[in-house]
């Protein structure tokens, strides 16, 4: 199966920061690459989510999934493979290899195999008596709800900028939108927001998933921290030089 292309740091953020109160974004602006990957993430196995979270699982899913991990394959079906329960793959057409951010050990294709009428994901024996081992490909109507679709990944139009709230909250950057975020925030001077440009490669987009499943302040938690350190980088330089 192919694998994957990695992610990039080919998409970017542009955060709008409130200085006050130590700081807080209260939103962003992102293109259609971005938007893509959030709505992206409601197509992922919950099974996905779980090892990124480690000890920082809130609920009880992590008890099934560390009860998986214990059962002995003793209590197993034959058929059944462990990994595929710990470690789900989701599995997409090549057409979303192109896509610029994606979670790890996420694929990007998948195989089937077929024999008389029947078609699975793994070569096995047939009803007929045969193999089920001659390579198919998914035919379908292309849809955005279909999971094999060459159009999982690709969910919004372009050429659009897109206002992404602390929260992940999507809708597009109007200047009605804006009003409406700056009057529930009580910004009344727009000249006082900061602007930070962040990129975004596969360390992010792994903190933006935990943080989605822990937090309402994903942005700020994810990347003030980062712009915190980088300006603290720059200014020990500055220091070093100086001495």
């Amino acid at each position: 199966m192919e694998a994957a292309a990695p992610a990039t740091s080919e998409v970017s953020l542009k955060l709008m920061i409130d200085p006050k109160d130590s700081g807080r974004v209260l939103y962003a602006e992102a293109g259609k690459e971005f938007v893509d990957f959030l709505f992206y993430i409601l197509a992922l196995p919950v099974g996905t989510f779980i090892p990124l979270l480690n000890q920082e699982m809130v609920g009880s899913l992590g008890n099934i999934y560390d009860s998986i991990a214990k059962l002995s394959s003793t209590y197993l079906r034959p058929n059944v493979n462990k990994d595929s329960l710990l470690k789900p793959k989701a599995y997409f057409s090549s057409g979303t290899a192109g896509f610029p951010l994606q979670l790890p050990n996420v694929e990007s294709s998948r195989k089937l195999y077929k024999c008389c009428l029947n078609v699975s994901e793994r070569t096995t024996l047939c009803g007929c008596g045969s193999s089920i081992c001659q390579e198919a490909k998914y035919i379908g109507p292309p849809s955005a709800n279909n999971p094999y679709s060459s159009n999982v990944g690709d969910y919004v139009k372009g050429k659009v900028t897109y206002m992404v709230m602390d929260d992940l909250a999507v809708k597009p950057l109007s200047t009605t939108s804006l009003a409406t975020v700056l009057n529930k925030f009580n910004v009344k001077d727009t000249g006082a927001l900061q602007e930070k440009a962040v990129d975004l490669g596969v360390d992010e987009v792994v903190k933006l998933l935990k943080a989605s499943l822990l937090t309402k302040s994903i942005l700020t938690d994810v990347f003030l921290p980062i712009l915190k350190e980088d300006l603290d980088s720059q200014r020990r330089k500055i220091d070093d030089d100086l001495d």
